[in-house]
């Protein structure tokens, strides 16, 4: 899945629509029988290196086999039957998941089909983030969901995903990395992987609890001169951790977000200038008022959060 893509394709016929799919998915083969019923085929495709976001309508009833170059998560409007390795399901029910080396076979009739896609060294790694060492080599040990409930967590996420893709994330580098940890993390949660489940529930958890009380901590000190150590102290766990914990919410590191806080304060300041005996604060007074001591550098991250000059900014609230 090389760079950032969009592609939009249309078939009217099985071998089209077969060669479609093998184009994108790798070993995909249609059985007989769509040869002699017929099938008209719609797919939408975004991907960056790390995830592919795959929309399809297959205008017929077919069988397929196909055997995926990466882990990929399903879901289905209409009826699609799976198979793979020992387990089975309704696609249409709750989602499945399918990697590489593990063959599936699907029969499906009118069906809409939404595909995740993840490079596996990409989800390896969230896997790492998110579990620390408790992970190996990324194995999942079955197709189906650890529960109801996870199943019905992943549709939720999937679903806020897509009406984020709709809204134009996929074309913006923070949001679509946002959107790939999303989903990759849903999917970490949603399906068993070999291993200490109950050791990875519980880091989970305790990284979720650190983020909570991180973020709560950096919202009401961001105006003192708090450090990775400090934050790490009131979310009650240590840097690498905290760092790890953040890696499973947020597409940056804690100081990252400390940074933009304030500079979302220093925003409402030049907005709102409120200086001593009614002069307006300067440009340098409120960068260092929020932690920013080179007057220069927080111009360049004022402009490229806001994309104003803070000074232009400060004139225009002056008047």
């Amino acid at each position: 899945m090389p760079g950032t893509f969009f592609t939009r394709d249309e078939a009217a016929d099985p071998e089209s629509a077969e060669e479609l799919l093998r184009r994108s998915y790798g070993d995909v083969s249609f059985g007989s029988d769509v040869r002699t019923s017929g099938l008209t085929y719609l797919e939408e495709l975004r991907g960056d290196e790390r995830m592919l976001l795959g929309r399809h309508r297959f205008g017929g009833d077919l069988s397929l086999s196909f055997d995926l170059p990466f882990i990929a998560v399903g879901l289905a409007r209409g009826r699609y039957r799976w198979r793979s390795g020992g387990d089975e399901g309704d696609l249409a029910a709750a989602p499945a998941l399918f990697q590489p080396e593990t063959g599936a076979h699907g029969v499906m009739d009118h069906a809409g089909v939404t595909v995740v896609a993840f490079d596996v060294r990409a989800l390896a790694r969230t896997a790492r983030a998110q579990f620390g060492d408790e992970v190996g080599a990324l194995e999942f040990v079955s197709a189906s969901s650890v529960s109801a409930h996870a199943a019905r967590h992943w549709r939720a996420v999937h679903d806020h995903a897509w009406r984020q893709v709709a809204a134009g994330a996929f074309d913006h580098p923070l949001q679509r990395a946002s959107l790939f940890r999303q989903l990759a993390v849903a999917t970490l949660e949603t399906f068993p992987l070999a291993g200490d489940h109950e050791a990875r529930r519980t880091t989970v958890a305790a990284r979720a609890a650190a983020f909570k009380r991180a973020v709560a901590y950096i919202d009401e000190h961001a105006s003192l001169p708090i450090t990775a150590d400090d934050i790490a102290l009131a979310a009650g766990t240590s840097v690498p951790e905290l760092t790890r914990a953040f890696d499973m919410h947020l597409p940056f590191a804690p100081l990252d977000y400390l940074r933009s806080v304030r500079l979302n304060a220093a925003y409402r300041d030049l907005i709102d200038p409120q200086g001593d005996d009614d002069a307006p604060p300067t440009v340098a007074d409120v960068a260092a008022r929020w932690g920013f001591p080179d007057e220069a550098t927080f111009g360049r991250l004022y402009r490229e959060r806001f994309g104003v000059a803070p000074e232009v900014q400060l004139r225009r609230s002056v008047g």
